[in-house]
């Protein structure tokens, strides 16, 4: 799990799937500044992100690697344009999972006078799942706003001042 970035040109987007605003590519391949390729496959992006990923955009992109996914979730392209958006749509299922494994248990305590082992682990898989996405979402948050002083070239604000 973490956060990294490409620079370089995509030159490919397999779009396999649109759901909502999710867009799920089968694969984003890039050129990089020495000439080599990188292939992500199976990416799961946001639908804002998803539009600013057009083959020849060349610049920095961001990604990010969950417990159960990976994905994109910003683009600083080479003419000064920028957009994030991070995929939430697990996390929201893991915060659903969690409520719905609590509201298990208590039913079993409620009407069988004992813990349901089947709501207990729904609730731990929720609550553990839903922990470990937030936090990737944090890191991807960070490591976005962190780089703001990025500019086309691999110099950053700072550098040309």
């Amino acid at each position: 799990m973490g956060v990294s970035t490409i620079d370089g040109t995509l030159e490919e987007a397999v779009l396999r799937r649109a759901v909502g605003k999710i867009r799920i590519y089968d694969r984003l391949k890039f050129r990089l500044a020495d000439g080599s390729e990188k292939s992500i496959a199976k990416s799961i992006v946001d639908g804002d992100v998803g539009a600013a990923l057009v083959p020849g955009t060349s610049g920095r992109f961001y990604l990010f690697t969950a417990f159960d996914h990976r994905g994109l979730h910003g683009i600083r392209d080479s003419q000064g344009n920028c957009v994030f958006g991070y995929p939430r749509n697990n996390e929201k299922a893991l915060l659903i999972l969690a409520i719905l494994g609590f509201a298990l248990v208590a039913v079993a305590i409620l009407v069988y006078g004992g813990i349901s082992l089947l709501g207990l682990g729904v609730m731990i898989l929720g609550i553990v799942g839903y922990i470990l996405t937030r936090k990737t979402r944090a890191e991807a948050t960070a490591q976005f706003e962190a780089d703001n002083a990025y500019r086309p070239g691999g110099t950053t604000i700072a550098a040309q001042a």
